[in-house]
């Protein structure tokens, strides 16, 4: 609240802060301003601390989204929201997943287990007497030694504060013994202080294309029940583009939709998300499901990994690790069988994890997003049919500028800046979505050159004929050791019938 009298439910007559003091706790202490509704009006319930009438959908959906362009208005990205009184049900659930990228309950505690579930974050609520400085030490001792998240949910901090607990009052002494305790584990790295958004999963590049259906059921999606799985545009989707999603009913048998196949590697682990709203079941289950290939293309094996069997809406988080050295590509199969069943699947995201928190390598090409078009360095001999397009054709990860590339009679190329290299190994990595093709192959070849910039040598690296999305994972190291600096060059082969949108380079040094 940030003035007096207010429409706040809780507390009509008291202004907290002003929205100068608010921006100061985001600009100058880096705390995350969230949502807490337009009025704290419980958003399911009546009676008791709640309102007397119910909320309709659409009022629902009027807290939801004016109290996130309030924020948006005074310089507040919030993407997390704390339901009043930690009021909610699926039907208000599957509302708030289009508007946050979270949501914490109140009465839902304890600590969070990892990969989390980002739509009901569970909590420790701090009261005065039921839950003294001692028990949220506990709580971080458990989050320390279990390797969870734990999260408290403060209200109104007094240096007096009232020994009722429902007045949802606590102690700035005690306040303080919390922060320092927990300021002693993060300086012993035992445990990281983190905001709501900073403490989900999250991570790049996103290794499914057309993750949010955007383009229906295509880039690589297909299904098996084209008459009961489809591609929607009711907004049944999910945060932070819900308009599109695919929708899933149970029919006389199962029904299955299927990923695009992503290279994997059995020394990786990997992290799968997806937005599931079960909106109705009266029997079965909608379950996620790995299928595992080998190099040659053929299935060899598969892991199922979650399912849901309930009304519920939830993002689900889960790991995947190749069952072996032979597998050499993944894909996602989301089934539905059972009866009664509608919903949707939206966002769905496969990130390879790291080992750990390590700072990554700077990529070392310039503009290897396209965002300043074929510039910076890039060039090509073909500037009618290698251009810059700005039509959300590029990678997940940044979609909106990529390189289009159509073939003619002749092989054309785009070469990307000369980059210095020395003694060692580097890691060249893009985007390629082939869309057509007749015949022939995307090339990719390094040029090679000597401090004097003349060209000495080169290696051809890959050539990819594949339609749809190749995640491009070249190992380059210089020929010699006369070799300065080195240049990326995309061969679009002559009379091939290609076309093709090129996206996201990242050299690096291994």
């Amino acid at each position: 609240m940030t003035a007096a009298p207010n429409n706040c439910r809780a507390n009509t007559d008291v202004p907290y802060m002003t929205w100068d003091q608010i921006s100061q706790l985001q600009n100058t202490y880096g705390w995350e301003i969230g949502s807490h509704t337009v009025d704290h009006q419980c958003l399911v319930s009546v009676g008791n601390d709640c309102q007397a009438t119910k909320l309709t959908a659409s009022q629902v959906d009027a807290e939801l989204s004016n109290s996130k362009a309030a924020l948006a208005a005074h310089g507040f990205n919030a993407t997390a929201l704390a339901t009043p009184y930690g009021d909610y049900d699926m039907s208000v659930l599957a509302q708030i997943a289009k508007y946050y990228s979270s949501m914490r309950g109140f009465a839902d505690v304890g600590n969070n287990i990892w990969p989390l579930g980002d739509l009901l974050l569970h909590n420790t609520p701090a009261q005065e007497v039921t839950t003294p400085v001692a028990t949220l030490k506990a709580k971080v001792d458990e989050a320390i030694a279990n390797k969870t998240w734990a999260i408290f949910t403060f209200h109104d901090i007094r240096p007096s504060p009232s020994q009722t607990p429902d007045d949802y009052q606590y102690g700035t002494a005690e306040l303080d013994q919390l922060a320092a305790y927990v300021q002693t584990k993060v300086a012993a790295g035992q445990i990281r202080n983190v905001n709501v958004t900073k403490g989900l999963v999250n991570g790049s590049p996103n290794l499914l294309a057309n993750p949010t259906f955007n383009n229906g059921i295509a880039d690589g999606w297909r299904t098996d029940t084209p008459a009961s799985i489809t591609a929607d545009a009711g907004n049944n989707g999910s945060y932070p583009d819900p308009a599109k999603s695919v929708k899933l009913v149970s029919g006389s048998a199962a029904g299955h939709l299927f990923s695009p196949k992503v290279p994997v590697t059995a020394s990786t682990n990997y992290l799968f998300k997806a937005f599931l709203n079960v909106a109705s079941i009266t029997s079965g289950e909608v379950g996620f499901y790995v299928d595992e290939y080998n190099a040659a293309g053929q299935w060899i094996s598969g892991q199922f990994r979650k399912r849901e069997n309930t009304r519920w809406v939830e993002s689900m988080n889960f790991t995947y690790t190749p069952s072996s050295t032979s597998v050499a590509s993944a894909s996602l199969q989301v089934y539905v069988t059972g009866t009664g069943i509608t919903a949707y699947v939206d966002n769905m995201q496969m990130m390879a994890l790291g080992a750990g928190s390590t700072t990554p390598s700077p990529n070392l090409v310039a503009n290897g997003t396209f965002d300043a078009g074929i510039g910076s360095g890039w060039r090509t001999d073909s500037a009618s049919t290698i251009l810059a397009d700005a039509a959300n054709h590029g990678s997940p990860a940044n979609p909106v500028n990529s390189v289009k590339m159509t073939a003619t009679t002749a092989n054309k190329h785009l070469f990307s800046p000369q980059v210095a290299v020395s003694a060692g190994s580097y890691k060249i990595a893009s985007y390629l979505n082939i869309t057509a093709r007749t015949s022939g192959e995307m090339g990719f070849y390094i040029d090679e050159y000597n401090s004097a910039g003349q060209w000495i040598s080169g290696q051809y690296k890959l050539g990819v004929t594949a339609a749809g999305v190749t995640n491009v994972d070249l190992t380059y190291s210089p020929s010699t050791t006369a070799v300065a600096t080195a240049s990326l060059q995309v061969i679009v082969v002559g009379n091939s019938g290609l076309q093709a949108y090129f996206d996201d380079v990242r050299w690096t040094k291994s």
